[in-house]
């Protein structure tokens, strides 16, 4: 009888994994640049590789939108009238370069504790979220980051950005938080999500 209860939480088991990973994911891509030679990320849209059996959707969502924007980048009145109008909510699942994933890990593991998490700022540091969509170039990114910036730069008093140029967990890391910064500031990747990734791309031998 014990055989028997083991065969069928196996046979269940197996039933359910095959479900949950029932969608193959598109294969790796490189590191994306866009038209000036910045860092940027890159999406591919469809289904999702992991379905809910319980509901048959996917579980990796990369935005909501609301009107065809982030739903976390909408005022409370947008909000509202994405509540009370199905038609206007989209929902969009896929999957994130390994790139950009690296630059989600990267970023909350070092920059989340001053810029918050999801990019989205503190009491003591600003969005870089916003930062980005206010104009801030990949250029000034890389140097804030590497060099720092004081009061004579313009930091608040009490407020200066270390220079982590000699931070291994985060120099070598700076272009892909870039990309994962820009995804949230071009409303691609809401918040609070842990980010479904692309298999790493492996550069040919």
């Amino acid at each position: 009888m014990n055989i028997n209860k083991n065969f069928l939480a196996f046979v269940i088991t197996l039933s359910l994994g095959f479900q949950v990973h029932s969608v193959p994911r598109p294969d790796a891509v490189e590191p994306a640049w866009d038209e000036n030679d910045n860092p940027t990320y890159v999406i591919k849209y469809g289904k999702g590789d992991r379905i809910d059996p319980s509901t048959n959707k996917p579980l990796n969502m990369i935005q909501i939108l609301c009107d065809g924007k982030a739903v976390d980048q909408v005022s409370e009145e947008k909000l509202d009238a994405c509540r009370d109008d199905a038609s206007l909510v989209e929902e969009q699942y896929g999957w994130m370069d390994f790139s950009t994933y690296k630059g989600w890990r990267a970023y909350h593991a070092e920059c989340h504790v001053c810029h918050g998490p999801d990019a989205m700022g503190s009491t003591y540091a600003p969005s870089l979220m916003v930062s980005l969509q206010q104009g801030l170039s990949f250029d000034d990114f890389y140097a804030v980051i590497m060099n720092g910036r004081g009061e004579a730069e313009g930091a608040v008093a009490g407020n200066v950005m270390p220079a982590f140029g000699a931070n291994t967990n985060v120099a070598p890391h700076v272009e892909d938080m870039y990309r994962y910064v820009k995804a949230r500031a071009d409303g691609k990747i809401r918040r609070g999500v842990r980010l479904p990734k692309l298999p790493k791309f492996k550069e040919a031998e």
